[in-house]
């Protein structure tokens, strides 16, 4: 099948192909004669008419037009192309090759032509040759669905099943709704033994040809919960697409955005979705996550409580205040606490098992066994906390297995290193409960870590039902999970005071320095001389999402901007390259006095970009409030950058607190809003100090608890072994009672 020529792509995909040809001199070396003026002009109105009827599939036609159009101007890029392209549509192969020949003469390696002179070739039987041309056009620009289900289907007819999957999948990559390639697709999974993944294909294949909108989001849903994303989000907007006026593809095509930061899209069809059927609870849950997303706690709070009380009796509906509200200006340590534990009375799906009632040996002289529970075992704000720790926990000794929850999240180098330091790694993403503690017990488990909390990937539902004999909450959760099966929340006294203690539902377990081992960035850029001396301006830098971001934030800012002069704040998030997002934030701080003019919003997530930024753009960080700073309070510390916090009652409020005050920098912690803003201010006006401070800081972390790992590590097993002792016992103790009885 031939690849759709320019014309025929939509204005900016033609655009680009058209700027990309160039008109070059013949292979021999004589330059193509150019064309008289009054013959091009002629050869021009023949190409228009032909595009004319190509659009109108009337190919018969089409082809006398560019016929007559590359026979008048043979120097013309694309002309020999599209003469190429309509003698395919007639099976004439043998003329379309040497069109395509001419259009390389024209325009030497134009892609397009050598995968239509590959299409041609296998088409014709020559399927070695055919290859070749393939591969040469698509090294030459992959993008081309077209060829790469042409190479795909050359490769299948040789029965090179393994070559031709992965043709097919690039097909999908660029076309994720290409029946056809979903289709031979699974014929060559067929070919290989892959018998599940290929009745996805042929499902989805199905759905697409179908156009029904219920059967293309069922196997959008499937290929999302399989790690196939962009496949998914194609179906899901087909769905949509297929079924404007009915609620249900709307809000999952939005939800499925907002998701990957697609906020003023996302939201767009959330919106049409609630619009469409205001009574149901998800899409405004859904609308929830979008407003959160681009700083609009207060409406983000309204729409989650508005879901609530459309379905007063879901804990997944309750579920989706509880990270808002962390967030929300005002919220107390007891509202925390309060909407947990509803959320925890709505959530439990049945009674927990006895702590005692584990087969485990209650031997407190052994090293207790470790289990872990996360999405987030990568590249992960939560790793980066806690690999580090789990790795010197294994150094001692410790067996420790991994249970990773999430399919979806790719495995990398972190990933590695937690397989290293694990006796056990799985993805138990397919297991159910039942399954999933089946599995845990066979593992004779003693201490099961949660990672995630209420975030994404979670599995609370098996901690709701006790797994092991201690559970512990850790680094993946801003407070109290709200449930009475955790044996514990891993803190340390500045990020949970020993007043707190009534505020939550677990025990606390206090470490003695910090409640994170931090894992440095392994390749950041050497710190950088203070930006402002070279400058003559301080620049504060604030890189948290922006849904920490509040109208009082953006007053206290703006109080410190009046009075350092020339001062400007520099914000770098993923999803701030999106005007409504970008108009939502500048509306936000402007209501709290800070005008837009002194704040530079950068659209960016990677890493290496705020390490960049830090180095060499931001002098101060300013924290936001009351949701702090966490691994970005470190990154910055990390290259140079103290930040200035105002400390929280929350546990998301003392994040910053905890780690300057670990790194030595407790001084950089206000108490409230007024000292807040006079520290910021003195800071800004002693560059040189800030300088000195900035030259030596990495060296001061990199000595500090946070960042000793055999330290922190001695920390923790001291009080598992202290947790573990304790269930020893208290196992012991019912044992000796029951055959004393």
């Amino acid at each position: 099948m031939a690849e759709t020529p320019g014309f025929f792509q939509p204005p900016a995909r033609a655009s680009a192909q058209l700027a990309a040809f160039r008109p070059v001199t013949f292979a021999a070396g004589n330059v193509v004669p150019p064309t008289p003026p009054a013959q091009l002009a002629r050869a021009r109105k023949q190409y228009a008419r032909g595009v004319e009827h190509a659009r109108a599939d009337r190919w018969r036609e089409a082809l006398r037009f560019f016929e007559e159009a590359a026979r008048c101007a043979p120097d013309q890029p694309n002309f020999h192309y599209v003469h190429g392209v309509a003698l395919c549509r007639h099976d004439r192969f043998e003329e379309a090759i040497g069109a395509f020949q001419l259009e390389l003469r024209v325009t030497p390696e134009h892609a397009p032509s050598l995968t239509e002179i590959g299409t041609c070739l296998a088409r014709m039987g020559r399927t070695g040759h055919g290859i070749a041309f393939l591969r040469r056009g698509l090294a030459r620009m992959p993008h081309l669905p077209l060829a790469q289900f042409s190479l795909g289907l050359a490769l299948l007819t040789e029965r090179r099943a393994k070559e031709a999957i992965e043709a097919f999948s690039t097909a999908l990559t660029f076309d994720g709704a290409y029946a056809d390639a979903y289709r031979m697709r699974g014929l060559a999974l067929t070919m290989e033994g892959e018998h599940d993944r290929a009745v996805d294909d042929l499902h989805a294949a199905a759905a697409l040809d179908s156009k029904n909108h219920r059967a293309l989001l069922d196997v959008g849903m499937s290929l999302g919960a399989n790690a196939r994303e962009q496949q998914a989000a194609r179906l899901f907007e087909m769905a949509a697409r297929v079924a404007p006026d009915i609620a249900l593809p709307q809000y999952l095509y939005g939800n499925f955005l907002i998701n990957h930061r697609c906020f003023e899209l996302g939201l767009r069809y959330v919106d049409r979705a609630i619009e469409l059927d205001p009574l149901q609870a998800e899409p405004h849950a859904g609308r929830g996550f979008g407003l959160l997303g681009q700083g609009r706690i207060d409406e983000a709070v309204a729409a989650y409580r508005h879901a609530s009380e459309l379905k007063p009796e879901s804990a997944e509906i309750a579920g989706t205040l509880l990270f808002a509200l962390q967030h929300y200006p005002g919220v107390t340590k007891r509202d925390l606490l309060e909407a947990h534990k509803r959320w925890a009375t709505l959530y439990r799906p049945v009674e927990p098992r006895d702590k005692l009632a584990f087969f485990n040996d209650p031997d407190p002289t052994r090293k207790p066994r470790i289990g872990i529970v996360s999405a987030d075992m990568h590249r992960h704000a939560a790793a980066f906390l806690t690999l580090r720790a789990f790795e010197q926990l294994a150094a001692f000794g410790y067996e420790i297995f991994c249970y990773k929850t999430d399919r979806k999240r790719e495995d990398d180098d972190f990933s590695e290193r937690f397989k290293a330091a694990g006796k056990f790694w799985r993805d138990v993403s397919d297991l159910d409960d039942a399954g999933f503690c089946a599995l845990i017990e066979e593992h004779k488990i003693d201490i099961l870590f949660d990672l995630a909390g209420h975030t994404a990937g979670n599995r609370l539902s098996i901690f709701a039902q006790r797994a092991a004999p201690i559970q512990l909450s850790w680094a993946g959760y801003v407070g109290t999970i709200g449930l009475d099966t955790y044996d514990g929340v891993i803190a340390d006294p500045v990020e949970i005071p020993p007043q707190d203690d009534e505020f939550y539902a677990e025990p606390v377990i206090r470490l003695p320095d910090c409640y994170v081992c931090y894992h440095p960035p392994t390749n950041a850029p050497d710190v950088a001389p203070l930006p402002a001396l070279g400058k003559g301006a301080i620049t504060f830098g604030c890189f948290n999402r922006p849904a920490k971001i509040n109208s009082e934030v953006g007053r206290a800012w703006s109080r410190i901007i009046e009075q350092v002069p020339g001062a400007r704040i520099l914000m770098v998030y993923g999803g701030l390259n999106e005007s409504a997002t970008q108009k939502a934030l500048y509306d936000v701080l402007e209501k709290g006095g800070l005008s837009r003019e002194h704040v530079e919003l950068v659209g960016g997530a990677d890493q290496s970009i705020l390490l960049d930024a830090y180095a060499n753009r931001v002098d101060l960080a300013l924290d936001p409030f009351p949701y702090s700073g966490g691994v970005t309070t470190l990154e910055a510390m990390w290259m140079g950058v103290p930040t200035v916090t105002f400390v929280g009652d929350t546990f998301a409020g003392r994040h910053s607190a905890t780690h300057l005050s670990a790194a030595g920098l407790a001084d950089f912690c206000a108490y409230s809003i007024d000292d807040y803003v006079a520290l910021a201010v003195d800071w800004a006006k002693r560059p040189r100090d800030l300088a000195a401070l900035r030259a030596g800081l990495r060296d001061k972390v990199a000595a500090s608890p946070l960042n000793d790992q055999l330290r922190f590590g001695q920390n923790l097993s001291n009080e598992l072994s202290r947790l573990w002792t304790q269930w020893c016992n208290q196992r012991r103790a019912r044992d000796a009672a029951g055959a004393g009885a």
